[in-house]
């Protein structure tokens, strides 16, 4: 993903906040703790000038600052408190720069669905603003994550609206750019004549006016022409990109360790071709060391998994072992770190937001009377709420229906209470609280949760600590909607008989709202279509409840199941041996 780009202007004349946050990005390649201590000033300097703009973006450049420098949780936090302070403002693009900035930092910790919210919104106040001149980078922002999310069709879409909006804006190095990332995608989806067509225009760009993305897109020409056959073509780009990077190294220009370890994977894939396998694993080998060195993980794990299958069918078989367990054990190093980035970022916004609901209820308790203070903590605890909602609903955003699933569990949940007799409070806060009861997916990778085959052990013990990441997530409040959420979600796949997770509760040890949500939730999961199965009709589904009973779920729990499905649905009462309702 681009890296993230402030939208707004420096205006002409003499502001002093301007000024200074202007000479902090003279300083902020070379010297990075005096462009840090500049950007502090112009914020001291906003603030006692009650200047919210010169505030918000003096925030944002510390939050990119702090981006720059790899510290993406104080990034996030900063960028999350710019954003804030720039919408209360109204200062639109310092807003949208921030938000921008918040879908790098989700993007780069394997958040790709929050990433896309936070995308697609700075993109949208974008377009409110009038402008246009960073329309096309937002857009090649937006159309990475596609491609991440295997969103191609769309991600291609979206490039060709990114190339549209440049023209006229004299950007040449974005059409660059933004060309390269098409023919990726292309070559991705095997296409490769259009993947060689879009890199040979992307390199003419890239040429004139953006060379430090020439090698790479050299190297990726290659593997392209090495698709097509092409070697005498695809031997030719690799010289030319050697040739490159040897002159960047004798005038001793920095070089990127992406733009070399991509040259030496085509390197590789050329040999492959030339049946020289033994220099590709040279490359390989050479190449997973640069990889490694820069923390290029994805990267590595790729050239394991290759080395893995060369050497296997080379019949080294102790040398492709080597490579597999280090592939495996890589493969879960990912998966911890991400899960743990995850939740980080996401307890960086509940914290952010937690700590200005508090402040803003101590403001009302010293200057406001006791009620106002009471009616204030409900409007926020509702709006936190609906918050979480909204966040919880990001993990089953993948198709229009699943999207609803949380929402008609909550239904079908409360329904269910009432007709259990619970109190018309309970049922109402369980209306809602169930709507929140898979928000512990937000911590588990979307390849496993998009995945339409069946998962491997350790992808399903991935997906197994959900609930338990769930209730972390809404744990520690006094609020008692969400302290029942945080009970729905930490139980909702414990099962009667005590064979369930996370903690092998059975009968009665369950809360009764895990009870009453797991059949919500198992019945609904039925009757919607999901990437890996069809869905199924209502009455197979209500079928495979009442065959549960006592043993899955709580017999009285469905009992009153199978009264409220035949009240929706008359017709399914013979199939299910009761009498149709008066």
């Amino acid at each position: 993903m681009a890296a993230p780009t402030s939208m707004t202007r420096q205006p002409e004349g003499d502001d002093s906040v301007e000024l200074l946050l202007a000479q902090a990005r003279e300083f902020e390649d070379a010297d990075v703790p005096r462009a840090r201590s500049l950007v502090q000033q112009a914020r001291v300097l906003a603030r006692s000038r009650h200047d919210q703009a010169g505030e918000s973006q003096a925030l944002y450049r510390l939050a990119e600052l702090s981006y720059a420098a790899g510290l993406t949780n104080e990034a996030f936090a900063v960028a999350l408190e710019a954003r804030s302070l720039a919408h209360q403002c109204g200062a639109v693009l310092a807003e949208v720069s921030a938000l921008n900035l918040i879908a790098a930092v989700q993007y780069h910790a394997a958040n790709y669905s929050e990433a896309l919210t936070s995308a697609v919104a700075a993109l949208e106040l974008y377009r409110s603003s009038g402008e246009r001149t960073s329309e096309g980078l937002l857009l090649n922002s937006l159309a990475v994550i596609q491609h991440s999310l295997s969103d191609t069709d769309r991600a291609i879409v979206t490039y060709e609206a990114a190339l549209m909006a440049n023209k006229g804006e004299d950007r040449p190095d974005l059409d660059a750019i933004t060309l390269a990332n098409m023919a990726k995608v292309r070559a991705d989806r095997s296409e490769d004549l259009l993947a060689v067509s879009l890199g040979e225009s992307a390199l003419q760009l890239a040429t004139e006016h953006a060379p430090e993305f020439v090698p790479e897109i050299l190297a990726r020409l290659a593997m392209a022409y090495v698709s097509l056959s092409a070697l005498d073509r695809a031997a030719h780009c690799l010289d030319d990109a050697d040739g490159v990077l040897r002159d960047r190294t004798a005038r001793q220009v920095a070089l990127s360790p992406g733009s070399v370890v991509t040259v030496r994977i085509a390197r590789g894939e050329l040999y492959v071709a030339q049946h020289l396998r033994d220099h590709a694993l040279r490359e390989w080998g050479d190449a997973l060391e640069l990889a490694t060195q820069a923390k290029m993980t994805e990267v590595a794990l790729t050239l394991r998994e290759k080395l893995a299958s060369h050497n296997k069918d080379m019949g080294r078989f102790e040398q492709a072992l080597f490579h597999q367990e280090a592939r495996y054990a890589l493969n879960a190093e990912i998966f911890e770190r991400g899960t743990e980035l995850r939740i980080k970022t996401l307890q960086i916004q509940h914290d952010t937001e937690s700590a200005r609901d508090k402040a803003e209820i101590l403001r009302l308790r010293t200057t406001e009377l006791d009620q106002m203070v009471q009616q204030r903590t409900d409007d926020i605890e509702q709006r936190m709420v609906e918050s979480l909602v909204r966040v919880a609903g990001i993990a089953e955003s993948y198709n229009a229906d699943v999207a609803q699933h949380p929402a008609r569990v909550g239904e079908l949940a409360a329904e269910l209470a009432a007709e259990l007799g619970e109190p018309a409070e309970f049922v109402e806060r369980l209306r809602v609280a169930a709507r929140l009861h898979d928000i512990g997916k937000l911590v588990v990778a979307p390849s496993i949760l998009l995945k339409p085959g069946p998962l491997t052990a350790l992808e399903f013990e991935a997906v197994k600590s959900h609930p338990v990441q769930g209730s972390e997530l809404l744990g520690g409040t006094s609020s008692p909607m969400l302290e029942l959420a945080r009970e729905v979600a930490v139980s909702h796949h414990e099962r009667w008989d005590g064979s369930g997770y996370p903690t092998g509760a059975r009968g009665h040890d369950i809360p009764r709202s895990g009870r009453i949500v797991y059949v919500a939730d198992v019945f609904d999961a039925l009757v919607s279509e999901r990437i890996y199965k069809p869905a199924w009709t209502a009455a197979d589904a209500a079928q495979y409840i009442v065959a549960g009973s006592g043993a899955q779920f709580d017999p009285e729990v469905v009992e009153a199941f199978i009264r409220v499905v035949v009240r929706r649905e008359p017709s399914l009462a013979a199939q299910l041996g009761r009498s149709t309702p008066a």
